[in-house]
């Protein structure tokens, strides 16, 4: 080969591989290839936001459909069927091929529910790249008109350990005082405007005895003795059951005070003291004589409620078992006649025919139960309880006198029904125990089963959380056991009371007034 050939094909050879060199070395042609690349992911996820978009917007139209169909199916002046109405709207709205089933309907006392379920289905136009053919979702709404029955009765605890100062606290607050505030922001709670109608309370204040009230008094069968305060005498076998027996007569309470205690600042800031002997007047009678320690019963009266709450003061001993008895009355439907002839001044129209029935009326469809809670609070126990012997108390005069005149008053002078002084209080030749602790706790025991059993939801605070004795705890056992669970009592020293309350206020109204 000529040398001016070879030279020929090394510089072309040369060339060639500079051209390559270059060519690997250059870089304005990758964005095409990186492009080329990922065209294919980016219209995926373009794709996947239009899928996404068009899947959204009919679960959205979906939803509203399937909201508004029970809105309207609830609705307790709707007079068609609620099962056609909901099918009604999927149908008109293009929309019966996604409803699942029929539309699920709960009649109540004073109460509907309707429930419906749908599902949608929407084929893709991008996501099938990868597999996804369709998105699917359901679709659930659920509607309540009207809660049924709410009834609530507050059962607060007014003897006398209440006027305790809470430990740990300064400036010094009583327990008493713990109480009128926690209690009126339950009460407030409850009974909210959005909640008219809905929700009643009774309230029940308790320290000895209960007292009723004039118009409760007169509507059931009593051996009335005085007008000096409004009290009953419960037999054993009124504490056995949940109902309130109409057809028996009831022995009227004493109006006496054998408890010595008054009100003041002691030395020691834990209680009231001892009251002077001389003084007669009564100030811690067995059974509470003002108007505000009265029974409130079913009522939304907020005014009134707080009203009477804020003017609690403590008053002679504990029969916690006496405060639940009333308390589980109000809430019992065999006292739906005497609630609904009281005065139309203490019933609204709304509350006329409550106590509600325990159990859903199976002949009007209804399968829900009415709903019905029990609030409990004591600071203490079960305590003995007095009454002055039957010879002592059983004409007009003597009533009169010890309704003005205190035991301790009484055994120290001449002018007394008992004929001279008596100093032997502790042998009580002229008082009878009336109930014992052991009985009280029995009777405790036997009316919280059988609340429990109705389906009554007991909500149980005691309030002697820092005291160790043997009888606080025996009363914090006696309260744990009658709430409906553990989740359901509350021991505290006082400085929590404000919170538990409003716990318990927010548990009932979340739990049953959600729409």
């Amino acid at each position: 080969m000529k040398r001016s050939m070879v030279k020929s094909l090394c510089e072309r050879a040369r060339l060639c591989g500079s051209a390559l060199r270059r060519a690997a070395q250059r870089e304005d042609g990758g964005i095409v290839a990186l492009t080329l690349f990922l065209l294919i992911p980016m219209l995926i996820i373009g794709g996947m936001a239009v899928d996404f978009m068009r899947f959204e917007a009919r679960r959205a139209a979906l939803q509203g459909v399937t909201d508004r169909a029970v809105l309207a199916a609830a609705n307790l002046r709707q007079s068609q069927d609620a099962k056609a109405v909901v099918i009604d709207y999927f149908t008109k709205n293009g929309m019966a091929d996604q409803l699942i089933g029929e539309p699920i309907v709960i009649p109540g006392y004073k109460r509907r529910e309707v429930q419906a379920n749908s599902r949608i289905s929407v084929e893709t136009f991008f996501l099938n790249l990868i597999g996804m053919d369709t998105l699917a979702t359901t679709a659930t709404s659920n509607a309540v008109q009207g809660v049924g029955a709410v009834e609530v009765s507050l059962v607060l605890d007014l003897s006398g350990s209440m006027y305790t100062v809470i430990k740990n606290t300064n400036p010094k607050v009583r327990r008493i005082e713990k109480l009128r505030s926690a209690a009126t922001n339950f009460v407030t709670a409850l009974l909210k405007p959005e909640y008219a109608n809905r929700i009643s309370v009774s309230l029940v204040p308790y320290s000895e005895q209960v007292n009723i009230g004039p118009e409760l008094f007169k509507r059931l069968n009593t051996n009335k003795t005085h007008d000096f305060s409004y009290c009953l005498e419960m037999p054993d076998a009124g504490f056995t059951k949940t109902a309130f027996d109409l057809g028996r007569t009831y022995d009227q309470t004493q109006n006496i005070q054998t408890n010595a205690h008054g009100f003041g600042v002691s030395d020691s800031n834990s209680g009231p003291y001892l009251r002077d002997a001389n003084d007669p007047s009564l100030d811690q009678p067995v059974c509470p004589k003002e108007s505000y320690e009265q029974i409130v019963p079913v009522s939304q009266n907020l005014t009134e409620l707080t009203t009477n709450i804020g003017k609690f003061e403590p008053r002679a001993g504990t029969s916690i078992f006496l405060g639940l008895k009333w308390g589980i009355t109000l809430l019992d439907p065999s006292f739906d006649t005497i609630i609904g002839d009281l005065p139309a001044s203490m019933i609204d129209d709304a509350f006329s025919d409550r106590p509600a029935p325990y159990e859903p009326d199976k002949t009007k469809g209804e399968t829900l139960r009415s709903l019905k809670y029990l609030v409990l609070m004591t600071d203490g126990y079960n305590d003995r309880s007095w009454r002055i012997k039957p010879e002592f108390y059983d004409d007009p005069s003597e009533r009169n006198y010890w309704a003005h005149n205190t035991w301790n008053y009484a055994v120290t002078n001449s002018n007394s029904p008992l004929g001279a002084p008596y100093y032997g209080i502790g042998t009580y030749d002229y008082l009878e125990q009336w109930f014992t602790v052991a009985q009280g706790n029995g009777y405790m025991e036997s009316m919280c089963n059988a609340a429990k059993d109705a389906g009554i939801i007991i909500y149980a605070i005691s309030m002697s959380g820092d005291d160790d004795s043997a009888d606080a705890v025996t009363g914090r056992t006696q309260m744990s056991n009658c709430a409906t669970t553990p989740n359901h009592f509350f021991a505290t020293s006082g400085q929590e009371l404000d919170e538990i309350f409003e716990r318990i206020a927010k548990q009932i109204t979340d739990l049953r007034l959600t729409l």
